[in-house]
């Protein structure tokens, strides 16, 4: 079943007519374009309405002859230099549609179609993050990618390091590889030091590497609007036996965390495992974030974390990303993206857990 069919079937449950989104993912996910991050590259098109016979698109003003000149399957209400606001546009537009039946994904937006046109049924509810939820086989070939161009940006990262290079340096190295491998966006930041603790002091980027040091690089990069996430951890250097168990302690707890990633795990659960490994050693407190976060278009689920974890389903799609940062000590965190299928789960990013340095 395509997305369309998918948003037609969910807005039948909602006894609605059409789906107005104002969020970038929802957009890029249904948007009837074979690569609309060329036009919407940012999160700057203020809404656009999916349902009727043509997606119907209020650009606003920045992108407005973009969306016109390439968005040839779509109705799009082009916004000039004096024209009303996209916002004014659009309740314009709805004032004359013969249906009163709508959802919304953004709460502000759905108060003010209330306020104009009060005999509006306004449902607010991103239908479209509950679409995204369950990758479908466009959606795995863009994470594929994505995760085949982190690859290439980790390898790259690691293979500079080595003492008296700077942390710029190592980042240098790796975004190069990722933009010419294809990616729009790039994020990354080595930490470095024995004073590493989560991503505070230990992220200069103009610290120099010196033996002894605990690294670790954390890096995101979008392709086609799609997550690519990945991390990596290592010590310059044979280091101390207490940073060699941290670094193994990390490893550790992120084969657990992979091993219970199916369908039907309580993601609570998986985040009790996973602090359970750190407290073998009295580092459970040192664990400071959530376990998974969703992939793909953005603000995906499901999470798994502290303060709430999701159950997991076929067809998500998420990170699993253990890590410890300890003051005077080190910190390491290990990353891959993970995709839970109808048969296995399966890490999408490949690279190995160890590797080599650039000495």
């Amino acid at each position: 079943m395509g997305r369309k069919q998918r948003l037609r079937r969910l807005l039948d449950s909602c006894e609605s007519d059409i789906f107005i989104t104002t969020q970038r993912p929802n957009q890029l996910y249904l948007l009837d374009h074979p690569n609309p991050t060329k036009i919407i590259s940012r999160p700057n098109c203020f809404a656009i309405i999916f349902g009727l016979d043509k997606d119907v698109v209020f650009p606003g003003f920045w992108i407005s002859n973009a969306c016109r000149d390439l968005l040839n399957r779509c109705n799009v209400i082009e916004n000039r230099k004096g024209d009303r606001s996209p916002n004014k546009q659009l309740i314009d537009f709805l004032g004359s549609y013969n249906h009163n039946k709508i959802v919304v994904d953004e709460p502000s937006l759905g108060e003010e179609i209330k306020e104009a046109i009060p005999n509006f049924k306004v449902i607010v509810k991103d239908i479209g993050g509950l679409l995204r939820r369950k990758k479908d086989e466009k959606d795995l070939v863009g994470l594929r990618e994505a995760a085949r161009v982190a690859d290439l940006g980790i390898t790259s990262a690691f293979a500079a390091i080595k003492p008296g290079v700077s942390c710029a340096d190592i980042a240098a190295e790796g975004e190069y590889v990722m933009r010419k491998a294809g990616a729009e966006d790039v994020s990354m930041a080595p930490a470095v030091g024995q004073g590493t603790y989560y991503l505070d002091s230990a992220e200069d980027v103009f610290r120099t590497v010196r033996e002894g040091d605990m690294v670790f690089i954390d890096l995101a990069i979008r392709v086609k609007g799609y997550l690519g996430d990945i991390t990596r951890a290592g010590i310059v250097g044979r280091g101390t036996v207490e940073q060699r168990l941290l670094l193994d302690s990390v490893k550790r707890a992120y084969a657990i965390g992979y091993s219970h990633m199916s369908s039907g795990s309580n993601g609570d659960t998986i985040y009790k495992e996973v602090l359970q490994c750190f407290a073998q050693h009295g580092w459970d407190d040192y664990f400071l974030h959530h376990l998974s976060h969703g992939l793909g278009l953005g603000g995906d689920r499901p999470k798994v974390s502290r303060g709430g974890s999701d159950i997991l389903e076929v067809g998500d799609t998420l990170s699993c990303e253990p890590g410890i940062y300890i003051p005077g000590l080190g910190g390491a965190r290990i990353e891959n993206m993970i995709h839970i299928g109808d048969q296995v789960t399966e890490e999408l990013t490949q690279s190995s857990l160890d590797l080599p340095m650039g000495f």
